[in-house]
């Protein structure tokens, strides 16, 4: 229900006309995870969708038949017959969906759109009961104790925060993972059992649900790329701010999808909003400027907390220099591997759009990668077999224009590096690190334009960037 939070502040003007249907479990290939919601009319009109169709139909006449009785109800749909003439997915999964009147759940929503009021508001939870039926719940428990109301409570999922009361009350021994629930988001459900007997019924189902603020995307570097991103980031239902110390490029005008367009050194800027708790697991760090005095601060700092996603723009020529940089500076292994350079998945990308497309690509792979790894413990990075390469996993020039499922005797006919001598020199012909003299050095600026160094700078410490 949470996913359209928002959308239903029009069903609180007329509740008793509103029924909001919500998947709650899922098993198998299903269109929708659990949490998505659609809400129903008395009139049929609808806000949303569960199944992107399949059992849309199905849903409000469920939803339609709740707003006559009243009563919430749970529906279960699987998979439709060979005929598909039956209700049900045809993509072979199973789903489980509540039905709820918005009555019974006014309070709980109003609570929620206040604590909520906008899309990147601090997050909010809901805790719902879910229908059992009269065997499993009856109308008191075991010791004759008549059970309240339906559950419907939200509140502000604080870190470290406890359960509110009226949660706490009945949740019981069950509360351990009623939390864990609301720290994991997205909708879960726990079952509350009770222990006095010893068979241990089911004697409450809870819909544990939680709204995150939207993830941000912070892109360092204001160019075309830095605009292309933005917008295709925000359809992703991303928060995105773009920050560069030039006040000719980091302006609204150029990027118009951005949430946020910020003038300030990136260094100072990731400093900032570290220090305000705005940057956090879910954080993906973008580095587009091509200068190391600007990326090599950030990317220091962004590599050392673990964020969902670091990525840098760049030749491998340059990714291999950068390296060499953030080793110097005291980056490992570990932290190293966690960065996306050169940026992107192999999609033979070459305008700002298409790479965009690419780095969001390779950032959704990153996340879902990170959520199966967490959920089987596979190797957080490895990808699959069957899904496009990272970039950083292949070889040769970056930009090439064949498609990536190429042989690889087709790296034979890959352009050759340019010489130094042939012509003005591109960050690809540049020197090697090795072959600058530590006198080359001036104000602690590489030749090469690196904050970093030589080996001159390597046995004194440190470099100042860090």
């Amino acid at each position: 229900m949470l996913d359209r939070i928002h959308e239903y502040a029009t069903c609180l003007d007329e509740p008793e006309r509103w029924a909001i249907a919500t998947v709650v479990e899922v098993s198998g290939s299903v269109p929708r995870p659990a949490g998505t919601s659609m809400a129903v009319r008395d009139d049929a009109r609808t806000i949303g969708s569960v199944s992107g169709g399949c059992v849309e139909g199905a849903v409000v006449d469920a939803a339609l038949t709740c707003l006559e009785t009243g009563e919430a109800s749970l529906h279960s749909f699987g998979y439709a017959d060979d005929d598909g003439l039956s209700v049900g997915l045809m993509c072979g999964g199973d789903v489980r969906v509540l039905v709820q009147p918005v009555r019974e759940i006014e309070g709980a929503l109003r609570e929620a759109l206040e604590l909520a009021p906008t899309a990147d508001a601090p997050g909010v939870a809901i805790v719902r009961e879910l229908p059992i039926g009269a065997d499993a719940r009856g109308d008191a428990d075991a010791a004759g104790t008549p059970r309240p109301a339906p559950l419907a409570v939200a509140f502000s999922p604080a870190a470290g925060a406890a359960l509110p009361d009226a949660v706490r009350r009945v949740v019981d021994h069950a509360g351990p993972r009623v939390e864990a629930a609301v720290r994991a988001g997205a909708a879960h459900v726990v079952d509350v059992t009770d222990r006095r007997t010893p068979e241990c019924p089911v004697v409450r189902r809870l819909l544990v649900e939680t709204r995150t603020p939207a993830a941000r995307v912070i892109v360092y570097g204001a160019n075309d790329y830095s605009a292309a991103l933005a917008r295709a980031a925000a359809t992703l239902d991303r928060r995105v701010t773009v920050c560069d110390a030039r006040p000719v490029f980091a302006t609204r005008e150029r990027h118009p999808g951005a949430h946020e367009v910020v003038l300030m050194d990136p260094a100072e800027h990731f400093d900032r909003e570290l220090a305000a708790g705005r940057i956090d697991a879910r954080t993906a760090i973008v580095v587009l400027t091509h200068d190391p005095r600007f990326d090599l601060p950030v990317l220091d700092r962004a590599l050392r907390r673990g964020l969902a996603y670091v990525g840098a723009m760049g030749s491998r020529v340059t990714h291999e220099k950068r390296e060499q940089e953030l080793r110097a500076g005291g980056l490992g292994d570990v932290e190293l591997a966690a960065l996306h350079s050169p940026i992107g998945l192999d999609l033979g990308a070459r305008t700002p759009a298409e790479v965009a497309v690419s780095i969001l690509a390779e950032l959704v792979l990153v996340e879902a990668t990170a959520r199966r790894a967490a959920a089987t413990g596979a190797d957080p990075r490895s990808t699959g077999p069957g899904l496009p390469r990272r970039l950083r996993d292949t070889e040769g020039a970056v930009h090439d224009a064949r498609p990536a499922s190429a042989s690889a005797s087709a790296e034979t006919t890959r352009p050759a590096v340019r010489s130094s001598t042939a012509g003005p020199r591109s960050c690809a012909s540049a020197p090697s690190a090795a072959s600058i003299t530590p006198t080359a050095v001036v104000a602690g600026i590489h030749p090469l334009g690196s904050a970093l160094a030589t080996a001159d700078l390597l046995t004194k410490g440190a470099p100042a960037w860090t």
